[in-house]
């Protein structure tokens, strides 16, 4: 009697090998670690085919299989970065495996906390030998929200598992539990560690937990299937949704003049301002809540955390800030800087310590009094235009919004016509 072939596991198979086979093929000197690569991913992938279907989600395993292969950095430590990464996946699969064949019977807590322990050294293990790492403060947050190789920032797919695990945990869920205890215990292993990431796309120690974060996307699938059939308005309420997003975006643009107002425009162009409203207004969404964590605690836009967020200058001592140069500017530089200026072979910048002065114009009867945080002028009001003119050393008036405080005397009318903040002369 032979043996039964399951057509869709082997289909499945030649899909998921393809692209790694296709680039091999090319030949290169990377061919045969391309092809090793590829089957450790391939094989890797059909564990997690398996270990779907165990957990009793078959007729999502193949797709859920394809979007781990596709829409997350594996693809890239298969092709262009194959080696070790790759053989830690397929440790990660057999981990995962072999807890669900053996039912996950013990606590959620314990179990999570000793499967996170493996993936964490298999993750190391497959880093040994190439960097030195060293143990500094935790920064969780860092790890997985900066743009500096941020597990969630770099993958989107991760933040939709997660929380899709985080759902099914709240409703007791045990095996739900179990891997997102696991995935905190390698997440916070790999922030205290520095560098807090491996390898060139986003961060290679995520590779053995997505076995883990499949079961979490599976979910979210699901999910969103069960939606579509009960409540499909609500699906297209939300397609709908993201097109009135975009038309507000473009609104603003044309406002803005971010946009001709009558000639063509690129749509890359059009993309990349409708990124900087969003994220000028509330932050990168690949970055929340990180970026306003970050915007509370250091009373800086929540923006800025794409370029702040994941320097740690004294983890890399000796370390440099050059001023000058217009990425480290962009990130570092707040207020009180001059331009750039040729100096002697390098590029520099003056340190801007001028005080300013705030000056009212305006016109009535009686006494105008003009105050900013303490700082206080007047002058007498006369039928034709004068100014009240404020003297403010620099460090009154700070980025953000400045409370300017207008009072007229008993009697008085005052009609001003404009505020004007300038450089006083002389004021260095």
């Amino acid at each position: 009697m032979r043996p039964r072939v399951d057509l869709s596991r082997a289909v499945l198979a030649v899909v998921l090998a393809l692209p790694g086979l296709a680039l091999a093929l090319r030949g290169g000197p990377d061919r045969a670690a391309i092809l090793l690569a590829t089957a450790a991913v391939t094989a890797g992938l059909l564990l997690v085919d398996d270990f779907l279907r165990a957990l009793g989600q078959p007729p999502l395993a193949a797709i859920t299989t394809l979007l781990i292969l596709y829409g997350t950095p594996l693809l890239w430590y298969e092709v262009a970065e194959p080696g070790r990464s790759a053989a830690s996946f397929l440790a990660g699969a057999m981990v995962a495996r072999a807890w669900v064949a053996r039912g996950g019977r013990g606590r959620a807590v314990m179990e999570g906390s000793a499967i996170g322990l493996v993936l964490t050294a298999v993750a190391l293990a497959a880093e040994a030998g190439r960097v030195r790492l060293t143990i500094h403060h935790p920064v969780l947050l860092d790890g997985l929200f900066s743009s500096s190789h941020g597990v969630l920032f770099w993958t989107p797919v991760f933040t939709v598992a997660v929380a899709a695990l985080v759902v099914r945990a709240a409703r007791g869920d045990r095996m739900a539990q179990a891997a997102l205890v696991a995935l905190g215990v390698l997440a916070l292993a790999s922030a205290v560690l520095r560098p807090w990431w491996a390898g060139g796309l986003g961060n290679a120690r995520a590779l053995p937990a997505l076995p883990l974060l499949a079961r979490g996307l599976a979910a979210a699938l699901d999910g969103l299937r069960e939606a579509a059939r009960r409540r499909p308005l609500r699906v297209l309420a939300a397609a709908g949704a993201v097109m009135v997003a975009w038309n507000l975006l473009f609104m603003a643009q044309y406002r803005a003049e971010m946009v001709p107002r009558d000639d063509t425009v690129a749509f890359p162009a059009v993309a990349e301002n409708a990124a900087l409203l969003v994220a000028a207004a509330v932050g990168s969404p690949p970055a929340w809540p990180a970026n306003w964590l970050f915007a509370a605690r250091h009373r800086l836009p929540a923006g800025r955390y794409d370029r702040l967020g994941g320097r740690d200058l004294l983890a890399a001592l000796p370390a440099e800030i050059d001023i000058g140069d217009l990425d480290s500017d962009q990130a570092l530089l707040a207020e009180g800087w001059s331009v750039r200026h040729p100096c002697l072979g390098a590029i520099c910048r003056v340190v801007d310590p001028r005080a300013v002065e705030l000056r009212v114009r305006a016109l009535g009867t009686g006494t105008l009094r003009v105050s900013v945080d303490g700082a206080t002028a007047a002058a007498a009001l006369h039928p034709t235009f004068g100014e009240v003119v404020l003297p403010l050393p620099r460090a009154l008036v700070h980025a953000g919004a400045n409370e300017v405080v207008l009072e007229v005397s008993p009697g008085s009318q005052a009609l001003v016509d404009a505020l004007r903040l300038l450089p006083r002369e002389g004021a260095r």
